[in-house]
């Protein structure tokens, strides 16, 4: 399906309202974010917004046998958090993550500046850094006391979907503090800028360039799609740049109507940004996941234009989502290819069960020929494969620490490991199937003509397997980003010993200055509450007089050269052979 070429007048002004309400509730509120119009003989157009001084969403309360579920911070804590662990691939790095009213408290761990990064709905988005290691991050504050009994719905299911979700091209939340009187997200600290602001400089952008954005877009939200998160409100204003850099990544932010969804029902809230907003969600017949990829055709349509698909006041722009085409300009798409023009049309075709899923449009010529694809012959380098190695050989505790070390590796530290995550995940789905990694090491071990004999093969399938076991976390046989990043980075990223200083205060849930059983126990949850003690005895670990974890026994874990990252020497490719087995040595090419 391609966009119509049938020319219509832009209103200009045209307001987009943003309509915040739960299931079957009533619209109310507005952004104020205004798309205006300025005409010039070049058919020019500029994006200009506007914040209202009083804004704010306002919810009506609508009475449900579920309102007391927040009437308790104990009771709001625990549903949460049980919430978050529900859908979350890393059930312990997600409750390390959570710091409950009467534990850490913000000012422990964070200084609060007085930048202001942006305003939200909310309030602002301040500038915070760790007091362990100086690291910038944004601060976003929600005072729970301000809020109606509906927006704490929307509230809790923030927090839960973001502390579950794990990708390369979703902001991380870090830390989450909830007192009596406020929850605190510690986010990632995007400082490229929106979406929004680099389209209203480039007024427009080339096709490549479009094409690869999207293809960013895509990823991240099949990968909620296939963990049944719809994010419900896709905007230009809603993706971040990582850095200014040209080739910085993209990040999707604000989950504040994102939802869990069960394929089975349909969604009801007519929720999101009414430019971006399906004409399924405006019909009130109820809507899947596939809002989404239509808000992503908005987003590419403007793009490759310059300018939204539909115009006027806040009624008309829903009246012309329902039963009308595209605004189409001669002049903005006569440069623009058929194929492209083909991509966004699928995207916003009206009928939901014709539209292509985020994961199959992801497979559009459009895309498979124009955006920057990862290379299709894989090969994992022998520091990565040495990585995955000493990953596997290494205990349970410092396995989950390495996993906390990664995430507070900066982007540019991460760039070359989240190149090879995206080449790994074949099916674009988020996550590389084990599967798919047994193949790739596989497949080196015969192209580096490697002797199979059946000692040799049998000692190959027994070297993928109990890595493949040991990767396979909470039993679904996917590898998650972060997983990735502690097991592959070990042998080529630096240490530095404030990240490990700010993980053992992480775990130093009590502020005693040592690391007990119960530490563990409070900071990764009923999963660790039986095993605690035992992981305390692992080899690895040394105790003290009270069989508690210091900072220098937690240091000297990794001060062995063939496990702390940065520390590899360079003849470590030698001096490290006689500790592999010959197929490792084989798939390392030693």
């Amino acid at each position: 399906m391609g966009l119509s070429n049938q020319k219509h007048t832009p209103t200009a002004g045209a307001e987009k309202e943003t309509a915040k309400q739960d299931d079957g509730g009533k619209t109310s509120g507005k952004d104020f974010y205004v798309f205006e119009r300025q005409y010039s003989p070049t058919d020019s157009y500029e994006f200009d917004r506007q914040y209202s001084p009083n804004e704010s969403y306002t919810f009506e309360r609508q009475l449900t046998p579920n309102d007391n579920d927040f009437c308790g911070n104990e009771q709001w804590e625990s549903t949460l958090l049980a919430e978050a662990l529900k859908v979350s691939s890393n059930p312990a790095i997600t409750c390390v993550r959570y710091h409950r009213k009467g534990t850490r408290r913000l000012t422990d761990d964070y200084k609060v500046s007085r930048t202001v990064l942006g305003k939200g709905v909310n309030g602002e988005v301040v500038l915070v850094s760790s007091k362990h290691d100086g690291r910038e991050y944004a601060l976003k504050r929600f005072q729970k006391t301000q809020l109606s009994d509906e927006q704490m719905k929307h509230l809790s299911r923030e927090v839960q979907i973001c502390l579950s979700v794990d990708h390369p091209g979703i902001a991380q939340v870090y830390d989450v503090y909830d007192t009596h009187n406020d929850t605190c997200l510690i986010m990632e600290c995007c400082k490229g800028g929106e979406l929004f602001d680099r389209l209203e400089k480039k007024r427009r952008y080339e096709e490549q360039l479009a094409a690869d954005t999207a293809l960013h877009m895509l990823r991240a939200v099949s990968y909620l799609h296939q963990h049944r998160i719809v994010h419900r409100d896709i905007k230009l204003e809603n993706f971040l740049y990582e850095s200014a850099a040209d080739d910085a990544a993209l990040k999707l932010i604000d989950f504040g109507f994102a939802k869990v969804w069960d394929p089975s029902t349909l969604m009801k809230a007519r929720c999101g940004s009414i430019a971006y907003v399906s004409p399924d969600v405006l019909k009130g017949d109820g809507y899947t996941a596939q809002c989404d990829v239509w808000s992503i055709g908005v987003v590419v349509f403007m793009l490759l234009s310059g300018y939204p698909p539909f115009h006027g006041t806040d009624s008309q722009i829903s009246a012309k989502i329902k039963k009308e085409k595209p605004n189409i300009y001669a002049s903005r798409w006569k440069f623009v290819s058929a194929e492209a023009q083909d991509f966004v049309g699928t995207l916003l075709d009206k009928d939901p069960c014709s539209r292509p899923t985020a994961q199959t449009a992801l497979q559009h010529p459009w895309l498979t020929n124009n955006a920057i694809q990862a290379d299709p012959h894989i090969q994992l380098s022998c520091t990565v494969l040495l990585s995955l190695r000493t990953y596997m050989c290494s205990s349970k505790l410092r396995r989950t620490i390495l996993q906390l070390l990664a995430l507070e590796l900066s982007p540019y530290q991460t760039t070359d490991l989240r190149a090879i995550f995206l080449q790994l995940d074949r099916n674009s789905k988020g996550t590389i199937s084990l599967a798919d990694l047994k193949e790739v090491i596989c497949g080196m071990h015969e192209e580096r003509s490697v002797p199979s004999s059946a000692v040799a093969e049998g000692t190959t399938m027994q070297f993928i397997a109990e890595l493949c076991n040991v990767l396979d976390d909470n039993g679904d046989q996917q590898l998650y980003y972060t997983q990735f990043l502690a097991a592959a980075s070990q042998t080529s990223l630096p240490l530095h010993a404030e990240a490990l200083r700010k993980v053992f205060h992480r775990l130093d849930r009590d502020c005693s200055g040592t690391i007990s059983a119960c530490d563990l126990c409070q900071a990764f949850g009923e999963k660790y509450t039986v095993n605690s003690a035992t992981i305390l005895c692992e080899p690895e670990v040394t105790l003290d007089t009270h069989e508690e974890i210091t900072f220098d026994a937690l240091s000297r874990m990794f001060e062995h050269s063939d496990a702390v990252p940065g520390l590899q020497p360079q003849s470590a490719k030698c001096n490290d052979t006689f500790m592999m087995s010959g197929i490792e040595q084989s798939l390392l090419g030693l």
